[in-house]
């Protein structure tokens, strides 16, 4: 039986062709924008440039080892091979802690968005039903951040996990082949 080409870099495009899908369909119906006007830091997208930037750092760098693993480089080349490999390690390193700063920078807008939300307490007068009704206004706008950005943070977190286990399980095989 014949070794699948690339099938490395293979599973990676198979989970970003997912979330390409998943992006359009959330864009179909008008997430981002209801995300944009809620979320008053910004943090989601923020988060979702970190899950962008790093899904393309693990896609270069789950095709540079799918390459080096269909090649004979490691034996026309081996000083060569190790030097790649060594930078594809560092740079999984990288994306682990990039889905780390991800599930962080939503927990900081979950932090946010509470604060937003209770800042409202101070000012409020319970005898006046006005001033209730704007507190509560004033709520939904800090709790809305605060789950926006604990979801983008939770999303992305997984999204890059999941890139990212697939390349450390190629470089344990590759070690150890």
């Amino acid at each position: 039986m014949k070794k699948l080409t690339h099938g490395l870099f293979l599973r990676w495009w198979l989970l970003m062709s997912v979330v390409t899908v998943s992006v359009l369909i959330c864009n179909h119906f008008n997430v981002f924008q209801t995300i944009w006007k809620q979320d008053s830091t910004k943090l989601s997208f923020a988060i979702f440039g970190v899950l962008a930037s790093m899904s393309v750092w693990c896609g270069y760098n789950t095709f540079v080892l799918s390459s080096l693993i269909n090649s004979n480089v490691l034996q026309t080349f081996p000083a060569k091979a190790e030097e790649t490999v060594i930078k594809i390690i560092h740079g999984e390193e990288m994306g682990w802690f990039a889905s780390q700063m991800c599930l962080n920078l939503g927990m900081i807008g979950t932090v946010i968005g509470f604060i937003m939300m209770l800042v409202g307490f101070s000012h409020v007068d319970v005898s006046n039903v006005k001033s209730v009704q704007d507190l509560l206004a004033s709520m939904s706008g800090g709790m809305s951040t605060a789950l926006y950005t604990t979801l983008a943070g939770l999303v992305s977190m997984q999204i890059l996990q999941l890139q990212y286990f697939n390349l450390s399980r190629a470089l344990e095989q590759f070690k150890h082949e």
